[in-house]
């Protein structure tokens, strides 16, 4: 047999490529597909199939471009129709003999109503082996079950119930479990940072399958999540395919005239360090780091915003962005400016710099009453110790369609866990024409104060 996890870095993806004699199943590819023909080649077997388990919204699928270039045959769920112009249907039972192994088809709805599980038999097995449950069972967590509103919450988690209890738990607690996101993804709450589960494990661990009935798991469960500003885009280009984008790198080096000429068209997003930023950035520039960009690009901004980069490190590094936004969607990437501030501030051009309170400073120095403190940590990470005078929480996921709730004749204290996203939740702020301090240090130096 022959079996590869592949994960796309900054996306907390999982792909899967899997098959026995001269043939191989990729299941869920990313949108840059080389990888994949690599693995292949170096194993000298062939891909032949191409599964998805579902439409996905938090990335471009790389089925059609895949498929292209292999000759492969890409295989979707028949169980919903959303418009799909490529793949062949197939429905609970359908299944793919390779060599020694078996994958078949299971239905497995809830995250989406079509949604399909893959399980793999090995030769004369009645018993699956491995499942690959996309994006119904994670390591520690659920899929989100609120993609169809809050009017089908309900049965979209009752379905979900019924997909792992009544389906992929009674495999066996032997089964491994390969779920197509892990911890950081978006399509979940709190995914373990582990590499391998099982089905048993998670029936043992798993705080969410810890439940007496359906009736408990829908109340304990059901509930409306923040959906990132792309998702929709994806799921259009997930039924229709997105442009193919080859193994090249499009990605020029910008001159400073240039930057300057255009800044107030662009998105500048300033991947150096936070400290970097904060002590000075070019006027207008966004600070989105590379582990934070695929999380908060597309939560915050539209695909079709023109990109550029200002970088202060190597050339590896800005061609990690480049494929962080395009595996999300956002195609339209204008350029970098390599060494940035110092090439910025040789050719006669101011830069600005982010005012900061130490979280000490702040827990110990009288403001007033008149101010904000916007916390953008997400609800599940607030704790009672935690400061909350005048305080407004706004997820930074959600922070573009909440401006409203923010005055701009006071001072906004940003407060996160370290400072990194209240880093970019300031700049954001602070472009849009608001009095903004970063709260260095963010709550985990506050709640280590005497």
């Amino acid at each position: 047999m022959f079996y590869k996890m592949i994960e796309t870095e900054g996306l907390a993806h999982y792909s899967y490529m899997i098959g026995d004699a001269d043939n191989i199943a990729v299941i869920d590819p990313m949108r840059d597909v080389e990888v994949y023909m690599h693995e292949a080649r170096k194993a000298g077997m062939r891909i032949k199939y191409i599964l998805e388990t579902h439409r996905n919204e938090d990335f471009v699928i790389g089925s059609l471009e895949l498929a292209a270039k292999t000759g492969a045959t890409i295989y979707i769920s028949g169980h919903e129709d959303l418009g799909h112009v490529y793949g062949k249907k197939i429905k609970d039972g359908f299944q793919l003999d390779m060599g020694t192994i078996t994958i078949k088809a299971v239905h497995t709805p809830g995250h989406t109503l079509g949604h399909l599980s893959y399980a793999v038999y090995e030769e004369g097995m009645t018993q699956a082996y491995m499942v690959f449950t996309g994006d119904c069972l994670f390591m520690g967590d659920l899929g989100r079950t609120d993609f169809y509103g809050e009017e089908n919450l309900e049965k979209m988690t009752g379905l979900l119930y019924d997909s792992v209890f009544e389906t992929l738990l009674p495999m066996g607690d032997h089964v491994l479990l390969c779920p197509a996101h892990g911890a950081g993804s978006a399509c979940g709450d709190a995914m373990d940072e582990r590499p391998y589960s099982s089905l048993g494990y998670e029936k043992a661990t798993n705080e969410l399958l810890q439940v007496p009935s359906k009736k408990a798991f829908i109340e304990k469960f059901a509930s409306m999540r923040i959906k990132p500003r792309y998702f929709e885009r994806m799921e259009a280009l997930n039924v229709t395919g997105g442009e193919f984008v080859g193994n090249e790198v499009v990605l020029n080096a910008l001159t400073v005239e240039e930057v300057a000429n255009m800044k107030e068209d662009i998105l500048l997003l300033d991947a150096r360090t936070k400290e970097g930023y904060i002590g000075g950035h070019i006027p207008g520039s966004i600070y989105l780091p590379k582990e934070n960009l695929t999380a908060f690009l597309g939560a915050i901004y539209y695909p079709d915003d023109k990109i550029g980069f200002v970088i202060d490190g190597t050339i590896g590094e800005v061609e990690e962005l480049y494929w962080y936004c395009r595996r999300i969607g956002f195609d339209n990437i204008v350029g970098y400016l390599p060494v940035g501030i110092e090439m910025w501030q040789d050719k006669g051009y101011e830069v600005e710099q982010l005012a900061t309170i130490s979280a000490k400073e702040y827990k110990e120095t009288p403001k007033g009453d008149d101010f904000i403190l916007l916390d953008i940590r997400d609800y599940n990470e607030v704790e009672a110790r935690d400061p909350d005078e005048n305080r407004v929480s706004i997820p930074l996921k959600s922070l573009y369609e909440s401006l409203n709730k923010l005055a701009k004749d006071k001072t906004i204290y940003v407060l996160c866990g370290s400072g990194n996203r209240a880093t970019t939740a300031a700049a954001y702020l602070k472009v849009n024409g608001y009095d903004v301090v970063v709260i260095t240090g963010g709550v985990g130096m506050y709640r280590n104060l005497a």
